[in-house]
């Protein structure tokens, strides 16, 4: 099952997040938590998708750890940065219908990962 961690600032914001994807695609494991408990729920959870702020504390090295990325870009004009197993993509004025993309596109990846021998 795809994890999904979500931590944006403000609080309004993921929850408005999680409760959108999670009507869209409700069998996703999705949680919400404040950026400063990021780097202890990338270690026990272990989210395949990561959305977060660019301004957060997280390190490059813990960041590495998750292979399917939505970063708004609080520190420059609120554009959003994709990663996708490690392609990036900037997007303007990113939707909800771009969140669910992303998590369908590391869905097939995760799918793709469990028939591999």
């Amino acid at each position: 099952m795809l994890r999904v961690l979500i931590t944006v600032e403000p609080r309004m914001y993921r929850q408005a997040l999680a409760r959108s994807l999670h009507l869209k695609r409700p069998a996703l494991d999705v949680r919400i938590a404040p950026p400063e408990s990021i780097e202890g729920e990338l270690a026990s959870f272990r989210p395949h998708l990561l959305v977060r702020n660019d301004t957060d504390t997280v390190g490059a090295k813990e960041l590495a750890s998750v292979p399917f990325r939505v970063e708004v870009m609080y520190s420059d004009s609120m554009d959003a940065k994709i990663v996708l197993d490690g392609r990036e993509e900037r997007i303007k004025d990113a939707s909800t219908d771009l969140l669910v993309l992303v998590a369908d596109e590391a869905q097939r990846w995760l799918s793709a990962q469990d028939k591999a021998p």
